[in-house]
């Protein structure tokens, strides 16, 4: 097949017009990098089939794998979703997995499950994920399900985040439980809440002592807050 990753795929890919050398290889996925500029690059090897699994072979092997393996499985899987067995191979993700995993395949979850089954193993996950980084997929895959109860959720999740004593603290990197406050706000929006709903907490978020936090905040609700364009950072987005 002809890659989407320029001639010298797998030895290198172009992405974004930046040729980056292998760096790395395991059963489930080839990684990218260069040095300059510094960008990296993973690929699931299902995309290109020279990495196969059947959902027999899958609940055979997955007790036996470490949490790197089935990372990087989850993490590669979604190009499986062809195959008839893949729904069940998600369910067996849900069901024996943890939340690094639930994270991996939640958008695969909300989109390739059935409306109401996904959104009960999404809603239930997110309940153990409070806080953490792993929540933000697994609010992306409940909006996918466009579940009624969905927007419910999010909002209690929201206001779950809103009410947490860290909310406001800098971060060397990036503040997981303001970036998830944005990302419940983004989702909440393109599931039909009303913007105006969150323009105090839009506002605030703009304001955020940790600067990829307000990068985010701009770069996800800008479209349904035009105010928030008005704001500048120094680069550094999450």
């Amino acid at each position: 097949m002809m890659s989407p990753f320029g001639d010298e795929y797998p030895a290198a890919v172009t992405f974004k017009g930046v040729r980056m050398p292998l760096v790395s290889e395991s059963r489930w996925t080839r990684g990218y990098a260069s040095d300059d500029p510094k960008m990296g690059y993973n690929v699931s090897r299902f995309m290109d089939g020279s990495a196969a699994i059947t959902l027999q072979e899958f609940a055979l092997e997955w007790p036996s794998w470490n949490e790197r393996e089935r990372s990087d499985f989850c993490s590669a899987c979604s190009w499986l979703n062809r195959q008839d067995d893949y729904p069940d191979i998600l369910r067996h993700i849900m069901r024996y997995g943890g939340p690094k995993d639930w994270s991996a395949v939640a958008s695969s979850v909300g989109g390739h499950l059935p409306q109401s089954e996904a959104f009960d193993l999404l809603s239930r996950a997110l309940l153990q994920v409070v806080g953490l980084d792993q929540a933000t997929n697994i609010i992306q895959g409940i909006s996918l399900t466009k579940h009624p109860e969905a927007e419910a959720v999010l909002r209690s999740h929201l206001l779950a985040l809103w009410s947490h004593p860290s909310l406001w603290a800098d971060a060397p990197f990036v503040n997981w439980h303001a970036y998830g406050a944005t990302c419940c706000i983004k989702n909440l929006i393109e599931i039909g809440a009303p913007p105006a709903d969150f323009t105090e907490q839009a506002r605030a978020l703009a304001a955020h002592p940790c600067v990829r936090n307000r990068n985010s905040c701009r770069r996800f609700l800008a479209k349904h807050f035009p105010w928030l364009n008005d704001s500048t950072d120094a680069p550094g987005n999450a």
